[in-house]
């Protein structure tokens, strides 16, 4: 099948003309009955709209590259295909079915592919995938803390720094959800919400890992003369 687009968010809703998907990010527990999560696939179009659903464990290099491997034995989704009317929704069931002693929270992406299938609705025909969502779900134990080190940050070009991160703690930190605050002297900022989303180039941290990310601020602070600190 040939992939169209992809389209990426950490949001916990995201809109496009075929279809919506809630929610977009998600916490489990390895066991219990918080170890499932309800899917909800809306169809937003005038035709039928057929999907599957397909789990992924999450990797992210030290470079800041997302790696996706299916994973096909810790999630049970039912149904993993499915036909939606128009103007309908379907409601999805993810139950964890992994490992239940976990060390480190463990993420994953639960991808949800619209597939082009002929239904009769229209003239054309053939099979592909037009639009494809992978929504961010995070396996957590009880208890499980994360805690971000500034490793290093130095000056990439003027307004724009490259920071070194670490996550010496047990869970996934989602980077833009902080507040990230800039001193320089008497300047300060303070970035967060949409702005920081804008300004960060990446927006997780896997437990025990290193990434560096790019981040956007104003001309007048510079890397070596400010002091960086972030806030959850």
């Amino acid at each position: 099948m040939h992939k169209l687009t992809f389209l990426f968010s950490l949001l916990l809703t995201f809109h496009c003309d075929a279809f919506q998907v809630q929610p977009m990010v998600a916490e489990l527990a390895p066991n219990g009955s918080g170890a499932q999560q309800t899917l909800r696939v809306m169809n937003n179009s005038s035709s039928s709209l057929a999907i599957e659903l397909t789990a992924f464990d999450l990797k992210i290099e030290p470079s800041g590259e997302e790696k996706l491997v299916q994973n096909e034995v810790d999630f049970f989704i039912l149904p993993m295909t499915t036909i939606i009317p128009p103007g309908k929704s379907q409601s999805i069931l993810i139950r964890y079915v992994g490992d239940p002693i976990l060390a480190s929270s463990k993420s994953y992406r639960i991808g949800v592919d619209q597939v082009m299938i002929d239904t009769g609705e229209s003239s054309q025909s053939g099979v592909g995938i037009a639009t494809s969502f992978r929504t961010l779900f995070t396996v957590v134990p009880k208890g499980a803390k994360a805690k971000l080190v500034i490793e290093q940050k130095q000056q990439h070009q003027e307004g724009l720094w490259k920071v070194l991160l670490k996550n010496e703690g047990n869970k996934l930190l989602r980077l833009s959800k902080a507040t990230w605050l800039i001193k320089q002297n008497d300047d300060t900022v303070n970035l967060a919400g949409e702005e920081l989303s804008r300004s960060l180039s990446g927006k997780l941290l896997l437990p025990h890992s290193t990434r560096e990310v790019f981040l956007k601020v104003p001309s007048q602070f510079k890397a070596e003369q400010s002091q960086l600190k972030v806030q959850f």
